[in-house]
């Protein structure tokens, strides 16, 4: 809550983060994510829009997108199969007091998450990432980053 008594939607999660997944499946987020997400603040985990990792919400970004997601027309058949998709694959995100969270197994079958993971910051949301997919992406995504970068005003 800010000063006002209204949800702040100002987060700054930013960097890359290999961690590997405990037999229970645990993650333990990294110290510079667990101001927004612990076990006092409520989150979500969702599958992201591209299928290749698992999203955390902190739960005010959560609200901003859910209303997104309401507002597209029932009427249109892929608004629905989008709302359908990415709203069954959303789950509670609990922190343990250790900074540890269970990666929900279906999820992470989904999106073929293995026990190497690379947890990265997203600015509003944080990505969960198996390590090598991340690695073959960020490889991808470097090589490109200037043409990318280019068409795009920062």
């Amino acid at each position: 809550m800010d000063q006002n008594g209204t949800e702040s939607t100002a987060f700054e999660f930013t960097g890359t983060y290999n961690h590997g997944l405990d037999a229970k499946g645990r993650l333990t987020l990294p110290a510079a994510f667990r101001e927004h997400l612990n076990e006092t603040s409520a989150a979500k985990f969702a599958i992201w829009l591209d299928k290749q990792c698992i999203a955390i919400y902190p739960l005010p970004v959560w609200r901003q997108f859910l209303a997104k997601l309401q507002s597209l027309p029932w009427t249109d058949a892929r608004s629905e199969s989008v709302k359908r998709v990415v709203l069954s694959s959303a789950f509670n995100c609990e922190v343990d007091k250790q900074g540890r969270t269970v990666l929900p197994p279906h999820l992470r079958e989904l999106v073929g998450i293995g026990r190497e993971v690379t947890l990265v910051g997203k600015g509003q949301f944080v990505e969960v990432w198996d390590r090598a997919k991340w690695a073959d992406y960020f490889k991808r995504g470097h090589e490109s980053l200037e043409a990318d970068a280019s068409r795009l005003t920062l």
